[in-house]
């Protein structure tokens, strides 16, 4: 979680405060599996039935680029947290589940498992292509095309984390992500360089704008030259930030196309931004047309209960997207807000469960709480809109929100749009 106002901020009280205070990733103990979506452990509905026979193992396989240093050869972390000299790519080998465990039973333990019962995880090796802007680009274009050969949708998941995770912590949870996907989608995580100390948001986040060329071209060279039919874009706490001003800079490329010639050239479906740390008036203003134009949808995740992003709006002075006081906006502001049938705002504040796995209270809902993380899963399979995923109008202006008895209300809306999903009865 960061901006670059925070950088003049760091005088002796800024840095006590944020140093125990400000967290921008989940805070859940290294090496776990974030808990299965809830939609998962409906027993009406099957997400492995299409998972191809070769996918059908606890070991899953993330694509990542990254602008971290190698670490040493032979050493568990792979990458360090300081930056390198170039962007570098390559194909993250995940294990799922206790070791030893089979597929089968890695998929019993999604119908059973919840945040108090976490799973283990581990990077169990990494394939490193090269330098991105050379043959490596051949290599990492191939590796999603053979995911894509099994998926039933044609759709590439791309990752931006927060800061305060280590190369590793951003493989594992893909790799979660990866499994429960069930092979539909391939994922691609951008890991940029940050420590895993609270105090490292200070410098960390401002000086990582200086890979956002770097998220561009990423984003860019899948669209332009892979087999994928839909991206599907994810940017969290201070990562929001960075994927938003790379989508910025790749409309730029092309100011005559409108949003059909953007689609057909890009084919960007939804653009997630959650817990975001984002200036909220820079997201409305300069950054809400952009992204307008370039995808499908544009969804962002609220909470008034993120204590990060408190934290954050206090030090800037301004609050933060996923964390919006609406009043800085003018009406002017409000009313092209509500009116953009391609943004979408879901309030998550409130919703059974938990918001948080160890970290500072309220910012890593959508991994810690398995009703939230349903939603953007749903999201990232399917075109639909919030209303077929079963959220319903909240009290805010424009505003989406989670009906209390929203698993069962998911639940039988997927089992309704979904017939392809339903459990085969013996």
């Amino acid at each position: 979680m960061c901006s670059p106002d925070v950088i003049r901020l760091a005088g002796p009280l800024a840095l006590v405060v944020a140093a125990l205070l400000v967290g921008c990733d989940s805070g859940e103990p290294e090496r776990w599996m974030m808990p299965p979506p809830v939609i998962m452990q409906d027993p009406r509905l099957d997400f492995t039935r299409f998972v191809a026979p070769e996918n059908r193992s606890p070991d899953v396989r993330v694509v990542y680029a990254t602008t971290r240093a190698p670490a040493s050869p032979g050493t568990s972390e792979h990458y360090l947290r300081r930056g390198g000299d170039v962007a570098l790519l390559g194909l993250a080998n995940v294990q799922l589940g206790e070791p030893g465990w089979t597929w089968e039973e890695l998929v019993e333990s999604d119908r059973s498992s919840t945040a108090e019962t976490l799973r283990p995880a581990r990077v169990t090796s990494v394939d490193e292509f090269g330098a991105m802007g050379t043959a490596a680009d051949d290599a990492l274009i191939a590796a999603i095309d053979r995911q894509l050969e099994g998926s039933r949708t044609g759709a590439v998941v791309i990752y931006v984390p927060g800061y305060r995770v280590d190369f590793n912590r951003v493989m594992v949870l893909m790799g979660s992500w990866a499994h429960y996907l069930g092979g539909s989608s391939p994922v691609v995580a951008f890991s940029w360089p940050t420590g895993t100390h609270f105090w490292n948001y200070l410098f960390d986040c401002p000086r990582a704008r200086r890979y956002i060329p770097e998220i561009e071209r990423l984003v860019a060279l899948i669209a332009e030259r892979s087999k994928a039919t839909r991206l599907n874009l994810i940017g969290f706490s201070c990562g929001s930030p960075l994927l938003a001003e790379a989508l910025v800079h790749l409309r730029e490329r092309h100011p005559e196309e409108d949003h059909a010639a953007l689609q057909q050239r890009y084919r960007i479906g939804n653009a997630l931004f959650v817990a975001a740390d984002i200036d909220l008036q820079t997201f409305a203003r300069a950054q809400v047309p952009a992204l307008s134009d370039l995808a499908v949808r544009t969804q962002f995740y609220l909470s008034e209960d993120d204590f990060a992003l408190k934290v954050s709006g206090f030090l800037t002075r301004t609050s933060r997207l996923g964390r919006p006081r609406l009043e800085e906006l003018s009406r002017d502001d409000l009313m092209t807000l509500a009116s953009n049938e391609r943004l979408a705002g879901i309030d998550v504040a409130g919703v059974y469960g938990a918001h948080e796995l160890g970290g500072i209270r309220g910012h890593g809902y959508w991994i810690a709480n398995a009703r939230v993380s349903t939603d953007i899963l749903l999201s990232m399979m399917y075109p639909f809109s919030p209303a077929q995923r079963a959220l319903v109008h909240g009290p805010g202006p424009g505003l989406w929100a989670f009906p209390g008895d929203y698993p069962q209300r998911v639940g039988d809306a997927v089992f309704e749009w979904a017939p392809e999903l339903h459990r085969e009865l013996h």
